[in-house]
């Protein structure tokens, strides 16, 4: 009965890596490629390298993405070594086969944000999941708790290069439209990550407990939960509930009071 309920699991989530992978290369081949968008990742990167060579880009997102795979080959359990190579795998043949479908938009506008909706959406769920599309993401995401500031400033480092490298090959508009479309795709992704969920949880261990308690309370009227009363070394433990449109300025609040303090979000599903 247990193999039968882990199997169960297992199909449904390759079902929706499967999904996303496929959602993930329309938005690339059928919005933001044909009109010499890009992303940044690896994406961004096969994007340039097949505009360069003329080769299809399916092909540069399996080879420049599987070094990644085997790299972090023993850190990953075997679930998600499945989902990511299947996940990888959809997308770089769905993207081979969509290659000579003709633009779905022919204003460049609406197909960056078509494109980006699409792509992040389609990344989002497959990390949803338990995969992942894109290098840039799995490092960010299986290293951030060793180093949490080094990776984040690495990701967007990165991601910043591969734009700029665009706006020298596809040029300066065009690399315009790219950023917008690489924002769009990074907050969708986040949104699908999240379950599509508005609201978020929001922990927070700081030794200015209750001066954040009364400044949340004060400015946004929230309600926040002692969860421990002692300090066990490195703060008080609080949670409280944020809407996702509040939760940079809650994020800026919380830094101001006590810029060591320590936060963690995930989505609060009614």
């Amino acid at each position: 009965m247990n193999a039968n309920m882990a199997n169960t699991r297992i199909s449904v989530r390759l079902a929706w890596v499967t999904f996303g992978s496929i959602l993930s290369a329309a938005g690339l081949e059928l919005f933001l490629v044909p009109h010499n968008m890009i992303i940044g990742g690896a994406a961004g990167a096969s994007a340039i390298f097949s505009y360069l060579s003329e080769m299809r880009l399916g092909l540069f997102l399996f080879l420049l993405n599987l070094p990644f795979l085997l790299f972090r080959y023993r850190k990953l359990d075997a679930q998600t070594r499945l989902l990511t190579f299947a996940g990888l795998s959809i997308l770089s043949l769905s993207a081979f086969f969509l290659h000579p479908a003709p633009a779905a938009l022919d204003h460049t506008l609406a197909s960056t944000a078509a494109g980006g909706l699409a792509l992040g959406i389609g990344i989002g769920i497959v990390l949803r999941f338990g995969g992942f599309l894109d290098a840039a993401d799995g490092l960010a995401m299986t290293s951030e708790a060793k180093a949490p500031g080094r990776i984040r400033r690495s990701y967007w480092i990165f991601n910043g290069s591969v734009l700029f490298a665009g706006g020298f090959v596809f040029g300066w508009d065009e690399a315009m439209y790219s950023v917008i479309a690489f924002l769009l795709a990074y907050r969708c992704s986040d949104f699908a990550l999240s379950g599509f969920s508005l609201t978020r949880m929001v922990w927070i261990t700081s030794e200015s407990g209750e001066e954040i308690r009364e400044a949340l309370r004060s400015r946004y009227g929230k309600e926040v939960i002692l969860l421990d009363n002692e300090e066990n070394g490195r703060g008080k433990m609080m949670v409280c509930t944020v809407s996702r449109m509040e939760q940079a300025s809650v994020i800026r609040l919380i830094r101001s009071l006590d810029p060591n303090c320590s936060l963690a979000f995930h989505a609060a599903h009614r």
